[in-house]
């Protein structure tokens, strides 16, 4: 009897147990749900595809209820830019999602005025959305504190941008003060170390000035994402996306110009970073800190632990190409609008 006892007693408790988890993992998405990672996501859209596919991933997490959109700027003028944006959060249920645009940036654009027009957008060009810098002071302004990740998956020309603003009818503070008091971290997709012989890439040396700015003067934490180069995602996308997705059509744009089946996963990775953090796919490495010449060359100096870090890929990189593009299948939770 002893026996039969606590065996009924060892399986009661072991019911109880597993209901509690299975409560506390309940309560733990509904409060996900909630309290996603809140983002704005800075793009320079227009010369590269893997902008459009880290916007699709960012705008999956938010459907999940792990991150939370706040905006989406872009820091290329050129007036495709905004309204590509504007074509993809409509697709993914969030076509009132604030957009704002660069008024001073590079302009270049390639792949996404033929598609543009075919899909739903309201916004039609980059020269009718709001201002890039008053739009991040307004959105960052009715933040809380130590709340807010910026992810720059271009170059840096609205970070610097805000850093020189002026007290305005949003925040009686300064740019970087503001950033200082509403910024948790600063996620920019750039920076390949340890060093190469071509010291600077392509979202560095485009604006060199802003990206020196930045990297010399920016008062909290920054992630710096240069991962991506064999992570290649695209081929699964075109071949099984939706057809009325249009970061599908983008994709497709892309690789019939440039007579190739599949890209390398920048852009997405910083995006999986700002939401997710290091999880089970990165590691960081934060001793020592980021150099920038005002041409966009930089370099990492190894020392103490600073506001700096680089990301280190851990998981095998054919797996993590699984995972982006997993998530670049997913189809919207929302009706388009």
């Amino acid at each position: 009897m002893s026996n039969i006892r606590s065996y009924f007693h060892a399986l009661t408790m072991g019911l109880i147990v597993t209901f509690l988890v299975s409560c506390a993992g309940r309560y733990t998405e509904h409060v996900d749900k909630h309290q996603g990672i809140p983002i704005i996501f800075d793009t320079d859209i227009g010369t590269d595809i893997d902008d459009a596919g880290a916007l699709a991933i960012l705008h999956v997490m938010a459907d999940r209820g792990q991150a939370r959109i706040l905006a989406t700027i872009s820091a290329n003028r050129n007036p495709w830019s905004a309204a590509a944006i504007d074509v993809i959060n409509t697709y993914y249920g969030r076509g009132d999602l604030a957009i704002g645009s660069s008024k001073t940036g590079p302009n270049p654009e390639k792949w996404y005025h033929d598609s543009v027009p075919e899909f739903p957008h309201d916004l039609k060009s980059g020269d009718d959305a709001p201002d890039a810098v008053a739009l991040y002071r307004r959105i960052l302004a009715g933040q809380p504190d130590n709340s807010v990740v910026i992810v720059v998956v271009g170059w840096l020309t609205n970070m610097a941008e805000l850093l020189n603003s002026k007290p305005d009818k949003y925040s009686p503070l300064d740019g970087r003060e503001l950033v200082k008091a509403k910024v948790k971290e600063l996620v920019s997709m750039g920076g390949v170390w340890p060093n190469t012989k071509k010291l600077g890439d392509y979202n560095f040396r485009m604006d060199g000035s802003a990206a020196h700015k930045v990297i010399s003067d920016w008062p909290g934490k920054i992630m710096f994402t240069g991962l991506g180069k064999d992570v290649m995602t695209g081929r699964r996308l075109v071949n099984e996306g939706l057809k009325d997705n249009p970061v599908s059509d983008f994709y497709i744009n892309f690789f019939k110009d440039q007579k190739v089946n599949e890209r390398p996963s920048w852009d997405q990775i910083a995006v999986l970073y700002a939401v997710r953090g290091l999880s089970e796919y990165f590691t960081a490495v934060s001793q020592g800190h980021s150099i920038s010449k005002k041409d966009g060359s930089n370099e990492w100096v190894s020392g103490p632990v600073s506001n700096h870090s680089y990301l280190v890929h851990k998981m095998p990189q054919g797996q993590l190409a699984t995972v982006i593009e997993d998530l670049m299948l997913i189809p919207p939770a929302h009706e388009t609008r």
